[in-house]
């Protein structure tokens, strides 16, 4: 499984391009530039089948009508983005003059699997809200990859001060799902770099 990350839009936003050994492809978080994203998709030689969202902020979000219409991709998010897609107050779009609001074909819940054509793009949802209540990280256990969107990021969390935020939710989540993981697991985030859960649970200072 080869996993290219692409970095997007104004925000830095991390889109991530994930390819299995028969070309089949799903993208975490399309966030802006669609053409960048289609480019890298065709330069791969890939099939996009789906676009997973981890959250309906605008930075995550931005690129995903486009990449659809190109691509004919599924699109998935989580049931609470029902709240966020298509409102441009709660995916705080409004707030900088896009005013977006789409719907995804699939809502899904708490660790309900998804599975691409029985390939190995499978992934555990994991429902972490806190940044937002639509908050999900992707979790590849055969290949030790966590997609996690704002939930976490290398020596930080998302922000808690937005719509349908919560401190305490976020950092209970944290621990509970996504501290259990092996330390091993590589920890794929929506801005910065990549780090790992052991890294994240040691050193983290949001968990001191």
């Amino acid at each position: 499984m080869e996993i290219k990350r692409i970095t997007v839009g104004t925000m830095g936003e991390q889109c991530y391009l994930i390819i299995d050994d028969n070309k089949e492809a799903v993208m975490i978080d399309p966030g802006d530039d669609a053409a960048i994203l289609i480019d890298e998709l065709n330069k791969a030689g890939a099939t996009l089948k789906a676009i997973l969202i981890t959250h309906g902020h605008f930075d995550h979000i931005s690129a995903v009508e486009a990449v659809k219409a190109k691509t004919g991709a599924e699109v998935i998010a989580h049931k609470e983005g029902k709240k966020y897609l298509p409102n441009p107050v709660y995916n705080l779009s409004s707030m900088v003059g896009l005013n977006i609001s789409i719907e995804a074909d699939r809502y899904v819940s708490a660790n309900e699997e998804i599975n691409i054509n029985d390939s190995e793009l499978k992934f555990k949802v994991i429902y972490v809200p806190g940044h937002s209540s639509d908050g999900v990280a992707y979790y590849n256990k055969e290949n030790e990859a966590l997609f996690v969107g704002d939930i976490l990021f290398r020596l930080g969390i998302g922000r808690t001060d937005l719509p349908g935020s919560n401190s305490l939710q976020l950092i209970e989540g944290i621990e509970n799902k996504i501290f259990t993981l092996p330390a091993e697991t590589k920890v794929y985030p929506g801005h910065g770099e990549e780090t790992t859960v052991g890294f994240e649970k040691k050193n983290n200072p949001f968990f001191k």
